[in-house]
C-alpha cells in the first residue's frame, strides 16, 4: 500500500493483507473478495475520539434511526461503535478478538457492506475497510482477510496522528502493473489532498 499526497509524492508505503478471495469484483460480503476500484473512506473509527470522524452524509442518514442516532451523534459515540467491534468473539473462545487492532477506515464505493448493523446492545460498522489486525504477522502481505485490508499499526498510527488520511481520503484498490503512480488522482475534496493506493 502506497499513500501519496497530490503531486505522487509516497507518505507512507508497507505490505498489507488482503481478502482470501482474489482481488476483483465483489458480488457480496461474504465472497472475501477485496474489491477494486475507486472507493473513499466514509469514517475513521478509533478509541481515540480526537481521530474519528464520519461523513457528514452517512451521520444523516444513520440519524434517521432513533437506536443508531446516538451513535453517530459526536466522535466518544464513534469511539463506543469502535470498542463494540473490538470487543466481537469471532473465533468463539471466549474472548474479544480485537480485530480491527488499532483503527477502522471504512471505505464507501460499490458493493462495499452495508454500514452499521446491530451488534447486541450497540452497533457495529461492517463494510469493506482499511484497519489493523491483532495477528501482524500472519495477515500482513498474506490473502487471510475476508475483504478488508489488514494494515499495519504503525502505519495507521502514522497516518492519522499526523492527519495525513481521514474522511473523504480517495483509495484506490487495484492489482496489476507494480507502479503506484499510473493511478490518476481525481479528488472531490479540496482540503484532503492525501490518497492512498492499494495493490496486491
Amino acid at each position: 500500500m502506497s499513500v501519496v499526497d497530490e503531486s505522487g509524492k509516497a507518505l507512507a508505503t508497507c505490505p498489507v493483507g488482503v481478502g482470501r478471495g482474489p482481488l476483483g469484483k465483489k458480488v457480496d460480503m461474504q465472497d472475501c473478495i477485496t474489491p477494486e476500484g475507486k472507493f473513499v473512506i466514509d469514517v475513521v473509527l478509533t478509541m481515540d475520539p480526537k481521530l474519528n470522524g464520519i461523513d457528514e452524509h452517512q451521520k444523516i442518514s444513520i440519524s434517521k434511526n432513533p437506536r443508531f442516532a446516538p451513535l453517530v451523534k459526536d466522535a466518544k459515540g464513534l469511539a463506543g461503535i469502535f470498542a463494540t467491534m473490538n470487543r466481537q468473539d469471532f473465533n468463539r473462545d471466549g474472548k474479544p478478538d480485537h480485530a480491527y487492532g488499532y483503527a477502522f477506515l471504512g471505505l464507501s464505493g460499490k458493493a462495499t457492506g452495508p454500514k452499521l448493523i446491530a451488534a447486541g446492545n450497540s452497533a457495529r460498522w461492517y463494510s469493506i475497510a482499511l484497519h489493523g489486525t491483532p495477528n501482524e504477522r500472519g495477515a500482513i502481505g498474506a490473502a487471510t482477510s475476508e475483504g478488508c485490508i489488514h494494515v499495519p499499526k504503525h502505519v495507521l498510527k502514522s497516518l492519522l496522528d499526523g492527519h495525513k488520511i481521514g474522511v473523504g481520503t480517495p483509495v484506490y484498490i487495484k492489482d496489476g502493473p507494480k507502479n503506484i503512480f499510473d493511478v490518476k488522482r481525481k479528488s472531490s475534496v479540496a482540503d484532503n489532498k492525501e490518497l492512498v493506493r492499494v495493490r496486491n
